[in-house]
């Protein structure tokens, strides 16, 4: 493997697209798709100057290992970048699309996977669970930037952020119990509730509730005291993500959920300041990650047995992808009628996107099951949202934009 050829070609990629981010933004050719051509481009299906099997003899787990430490660093960034009092003024928003969300999402997606895709239940009710969660990486571009503070209002920048970083490390246990399933029937139950729920996903609420509060406290008293430079909060970030991932993954807890969960409560420790200042360091730092990650997946992309599938799985995906999303928020709209009017509603239910998330969690569903099926759909599922929600970022945004600002003139003259 040639080092030097991977640092230009990597390096050149998120330089020449941080570069021109705000242009490619506005022309609706936001970063992961860019990133994710990229990857197809130089792979063996087209340059190959590159292959996924130069990096690891074992693809799967380099990528999945990759998503971890990639979803690791952007839900530290995405709970940085909730206000403080986000989470107490937002109780009923993340109850209803957590509790009753993340359940009728799972169940939609089964449902048309299931009856199209013509793979077994269990399998289908796996896959629907690994499509289930809104990807908090991919969503960035969708919630932050100059376009998307000029367009999208904040209340759903900051649902998005919240909903995503949420469901994502509780995807864990939706993806857990159909793994278990197929693995280890006869006891399948009984470590779900007792390993899964109580263990992992409880275990790494609690421990990233205590490491962010003591972290919180420290990082405040280091600024009191004047015991921390400015350029430091670069380097607090990554190892904050990384200490709780690594410290999590060690105590047998679900690490993604800690890593959320601990930023959570240190972004609303922290002085506001100090978390806008984090706010601005997140962005960059999401930027140095999200990049490589979708160039690492067009590497691995298998083009070949998606052609062997034709026309029926992709229609199928991105049908389950995008259905899921827009019959639950328009199902739970009675209960969102007064945080959200319907073009609102309308934005919320289309951007739902899958990407990092989803790659993490089939790359271990198909360490866990021996699969190979799993990975092969969930791909094709990513590389088909990541299109359709990056291509419509743009022009989705700019119609909401437009509805805001004539809503805002309209109570202006009212008054």
């Amino acid at each position: 493997m040639e080092t030097n050829l991977i640092l230009a070609l990597f390096g050149g990629v998120v330089l020449v697209l941080s570069l021109f981010s705000s242009a490619l933004q506005r022309m609706s050719l936001p970063g992961p798709v860019l990133a994710l051509a990229f990857g197809v481009l130089i792979g063996p299906y087209v340059l190959d100057l590159l292959r996924i099997e130069d990096f690891a003899e074992d693809p799967g787990g380099l990528l999945e290992e990759a998503a971890r430490l990639t979803l690791a660093v952007g839900l530290a960034g995405v709970a940085l970048r909730l206000p403080h009092g986000y989470w107490r003024r937002n109780v009923r928003w993340m109850l209803v699309i957590i509790g009753l969300g993340m359940p009728l999402m799972l169940v939609v997606a089964t449902g048309i996977l299931s009856a199209t895709l013509g793979v077994p239940f269990l399998l289908a009710v796996l896959l629907g669970a690994i499509l289930t969660p809104t990807d908090p990486v991919v969503s960035t571009p969708i919630v932050t930037g100059s376009l998307a503070e000029r367009r999208v209002p904040e209340s759903v920048r900051f649902d998005i952020s919240a909903e995503s970083g949420v469901n994502d490390g509780l995807g864990y246990l939706f993806v857990m119990l159909p793994v278990l399933l197929l693995t280890a029937p006869e006891v399948a139950w009984r470590d779900f509730f007792g390993t899964v729920l109580l263990r992992e996903v409880l275990g790494a609420a609690l421990f990233g509730a205590v490491a962010g509060y003591l972290l919180g406290r420290l990082f405040t008293a280091a600024r009191r005291r004047n015991l921390m430079e400015e350029s430091s909060y670069l380097g607090f970030l990554l190892p904050f993500a990384l200490a709780v991932l690594g410290a999590a993954k060690l105590l047998g807890t679900d690490a993604i959920l800690a890593v959320f969960v601990a930023a959570a409560v240190f972004g609303q420790v922290i002085p506001q300041r100090d978390e806008a200042q984090q706010d601005k360091v997140e962005d960059a730092v999401n930027r140095l990650f999200l990049l490589p990650i979708f160039v690492l997946l067009g590497l691995a992309l298998p083009i070949a047995e998606w052609i062997a599938l034709a026309w029926i799985p992709p229609v199928a995906l991105i049908s389950a992808v995008l259905v899921r999303r827009l019959v639950t928020l328009w199902a739970l709209r009675p209960l969102i009628r007064g945080l959200h009017d319907r073009r609102e509603t309308f934005f919320l239910s289309w951007f739902g996107p899958i990407g990092v998330s989803a790659l993490f969690y089939a790359t271990m569903a198909e360490r866990l099951t021996g699969d190979d099926r799993i990975f092969v759909y969930t791909s094709l599922a990513i590389t088909l949202s990541v299109v359709v929600h990056g291509l419509t970022t743009a022009p989705i945004s700019g119609w909401l934009g437009r509805h805001e600002v004539g809503a805002s003139r309209s109570d202006g003259a009212r008054s």
